[in-house]
C-alpha cells in the first residue's frame, strides 16, 4: 500500500500531507487533492497512474475527488490524464460508435434540431464542451440516466471558470434515498422512469431513417410530429460497491421543470431571479414512473416538489477554478448547472466506463 492510498484510508474529516498532496473532505462525500510542492501536471499524471486503483476506490466510496491547484492542464492533457493514466474507457452516450468530433457534434446539432437539448459540442472523439452557465437552475440528473446504458463515471475539467456563480450542484443520491419517507421508498424501490419526447418538427424520411438505429419507439402524431418513447430504466439502483440505494433521476423533463425551477428559488434564495431551465422548456419530454407491471404509479407536482427541495437542500456547490479535474461516481452522485454569468466559462467532460441500471435493481 502506498503513502497515498495510506493516508486516504486513515483520514477523517481534516488535512493530510499524502504522496506530495494535500486532502481535504469539504463533505461527506467531495473531497479535493491538492499539491504541496509540485504543482506541474506531470506530478499529476504520476501520481495518478501509481495510484489508479485506489484513486477509483476512493471515488466510489466518496463520491466525487478533485484535483486542484495543478498548472498546465488543457484538453489534450485532460484527455490523457483521464484515458491514459486513469485507465477509463470512454463511453460516451452520443458518440459510442467513436466518430470524430466533427461528426458527433453533427450528431449532437442534428438531435437538438429533432427534439431540443443542451448545447454541448466536443473537441474530439471523447471530449465534449458542456453548455453555457444561464439565469436557470438544471434538474438534478445522472449523467445520461435517461437510458438504463449509461457511463459509470465523468469526468469533469473546468479551462476556465464562470465569470460569476456557475458553479456544478452535487447531491449525494444515496443519502437521498436514505431521507426518503418510508412511503415514498416503498413506492419508488422497484419504480422504472419512463420518458417520452415530442419532436419540435414533423418528421421526415431522414428523420425516420436515423430514428431505426435509436432506441426510440416511435409513434407519428396527426401533426405530423412524433412521439419518440424509450424504454424504462430503473428510478433506483444498487450502487455495485457499496450496495447503497441510489436515485437515477434525469431531470430535463417539461412536466418537472416548474417544480425545479420553483424549488431552487426557494433553497438558492440569495442567487437573484431564477427563470425555468430552457433545456427542459426546448426539449418536451414528459417523465412518469411505473411499478415492476408496467403500471403507473403517483407522481405529481407536489411529489416533484418535495423530491426537488429534498435534493437542493443537500447539494454541494462545487465553485470551480481554472484547471479542477473532477472524478464523480456517476451512480452515487448526481449533478446539475447553476445558474451564473457565462463570461469564458469553460467546462469540458468525459464520460467513461460502461454501466447498466437493469443490472443493478433493488
Amino acid at each position: 500500500m502506498t503513502a497515498f492510498s495510506t493516508a486516504l484510508k486513515e483520514r477523517g474529516h481534516r488535512r493530510d500531507i499524502i504522496d506530495g498532496l494535500i486532502s481535504e473532505d469539504i463533505n461527506e462525500f467531495v473531497t479535493i487533492l491538492s499539491p504541496g510542492l509540485d504543482v506541474s501536471v506531470d506530478r499529476l499524471r504520476e501520481i495518478i497512474r501509481a495510484n489508479r486503483d485506489t484513486i477509483i476506490r476512493t471515488v466510489t466510496q466518496r463520491g466525487v475527488l478533485v484535483f486542484r491547484g495543478f498548472t498546465g492542464i488543457d484538453s489534450k492533457t485532460f484527455n490523457r490524464l483521464i484515458l491514459d493514466d486513469l485507465a477509463f474507457i470512454s463511453n460516451n452516450a452520443f458518440n459510442l460508435k467513436n466518430v470524430p468530433g466533427f461528426m458527433a457534434s453533427w450528431l449532437r446539432k442534428y438531435s437538438e434540431s429533432l427534439v431540443g437539448g443542451d448545447y454541448r459540442r466536443y473537441l474530439d472523439r471523447n471530449t465534449v464542451r458542456l453548455g453555457p452557465a444561464a439565469d436557470s437552475v438544471q434538474g438534478p440528473h445522472t449523467e445520461g440516466g435517461v437510458c438504463s446504458e449509461k457511463s459509470r463515471f465523468i469526468a469533469l475539467c473546468c479551462l476556465e471558470p464562470a465569470e460569476h456563480l456557475g458553479e456544478t450542484g452535487i447531491c449525494d443520491f444515496s443519502d437521498i434515498w436514505n431521507k426518503l419517507p418510508p412511503a415514498q421508498k416503498e413506492r419508488y424501490q422497484t419504480a422504472s422512469n419512463l420518458y417520452a419526447y415530442t419532436t419540435r418538427r414533423r418528421i421526415h424520411w431522414f428523420d425516420r431513417l436515423m430514428l431505426r438505429y435509436s432506441p426510440y419507439t416511435v409513434s407519428t402524431l396527426l401533426s405530423g410530429k412524433a412521439e419518440l418513447a424509450l424504454p424504462p430504466c430503473p428510478f433506483v439502483v444498487k450502487h455495485p460497491e457499496t450496495n447503497q440505494l441510489c436515485i437515477q433521476p434525469w431531470a430535463f423533463a417539461k412536466n418537472t421543470n416548474g417544480s425545479v425551477q420553483r424549488m431552487a428559488q426557494a433553497t438558492f434564495q440569495k442567487r437573484g431571479p431564477l427563470t425555468k431551465d430552457c433545456t427542459a422548456e426546448e426539449l418536451n419530454m414528459n417523465w412518469r414512473l411505473c411499478d415492476s407491471n408496467g403500471e403507473i404509479i403517483k407522481w405529481d407536482e407536489k411529489d416533484h416538489d418535495e423530491f426537488f427541495q429534498l435534493i437542493f437542500e443537500n447539494a454541494y456547490l462545487m465553485q470551480w477554478e481554472k484547471g479542477d479535474v473532477a472524478i464523480v461516481d456517476n451512480v452515487k452522485c448526481g449533478h446539475w448547472r447553476m445558474n451564473g454569468k457565462q463570461g469564458d466559462r469553460k467546462i469540458i467532460q468525459i464520460q467513461a466506463n460502461h454501466f447498466n441500471a437493469d443490472d443493478h435493481r433493488p
